[in-house]
């Protein structure tokens, strides 16, 4: 059993392992795929042999060093290839995308999606993964921790040389979406006092409902939502600009506020 890294790209990383060890031999992920061009965003792999030290310096300073822990009993050929082969993901028949799993924020989304998939499919030859990390709002509510994963299929696996990309299940897909969709409230709540993680969560979900799709007409709606929490939204006609319609939830708001303060 070999223990490799996979180091999520800082603009710090490569000088970092350069100082930490003599001869790190940092293998770029990006290499030898279609994503070469792209090698200063790449992950970087470590090998065992190099790994070692790297790994102590994750356990004490796991903010300062993200990625993943890779146990492994494949070859380290397979194990790029499988690891450079899940960098590439269908959505449908034509939606493609780039899946950066080393991100652990990512990873604690996608690696513990609990179907069959994610054993057979993702890990393949890993017999566990390691990484320090949570979701979005784990990080709101300063509860990360160490998450390990581990992979009972590994026998069972075959490298794959072909060059398809892999397709998203249903829960992988979903478990993505969830991520997009808590990082968004997570940056509208993390720069405003007025509402909760969890009013926000509510509010996205009742904009949503409502019509609201474009970021920037989100954000103003949880805007809205937050300066009158306790007040009940109106229908809002699905017809007309989602400027229009907002204007027309500001106005109902505001007037059904005024009344209250009136009766006060």
């Amino acid at each position: 059993m070999s223990i490799s890294v996979l180091l999520e790209r800082t603009d710090d990383l490569l000088e970092k392992l350069y100082q930490q060890l003599p001869d790190p031999n940092p293998t770029l992920l990006f290499d030898s795929t279609e994503l070469q061009a792209y090698s200063e965003q790449s992950p970087i792999w470590l090998e065992s042999t190099s790994s070692a030290f790297i790994i102590e310096q994750m356990r004490e300073s796991p903010s300062a060093w993200p990625g993943l822990i890779i146990e492994s009993q494949a070859s380290d050929e397979n194990l790029l290839t499988h690891l450079r082969h899940i960098l590439f993901i269908r959505f449908d028949t034509e939606r493609k995308g780039v899946l950066r799993y080393s991100n652990p924020r990512t990873a604690s989304y996608f690696f513990t999606v609990k179907n069959e998939t994610t054993p057979c499919t993702w890990m393949g030859p890993i017999n566990r993964m390691s990484w320090y990390g949570g979701t979005w709002y784990d990080l709101a509510n300063n509860s990360l921790h160490w998450f390990s994963v581990e992979n009972g299929n590994t026998r069972d696996w075959k490298k794959n040389d072909g060059l398809n990309s892999l397709h998203l299940d249903v829960l992988h897909e979903q478990a993505l979406q969830r991520q997009q969709k808590e990082h968004f409230v997570y940056v509208w709540w993390h720069k405003q006092s007025d509402a909760s993680l969890a009013e926000a969560a509510q509010f996205l979900d009742e904009g949503i409902a409502d019509g609201f799709i474009e970021p920037q007409e989100l954000n103003k709606y949880l805007s809205l939502r937050a300066s009158y929490p306790n007040t009940q939204t109106p229908m809002i006609p699905k017809c007309g600009s989602g400027e229009d319609r907002l204007g027309l939830l500001q106005q109902y708001l505001s007037s059904n506020f005024e009344d209250k303060e009136s009766l006060t």
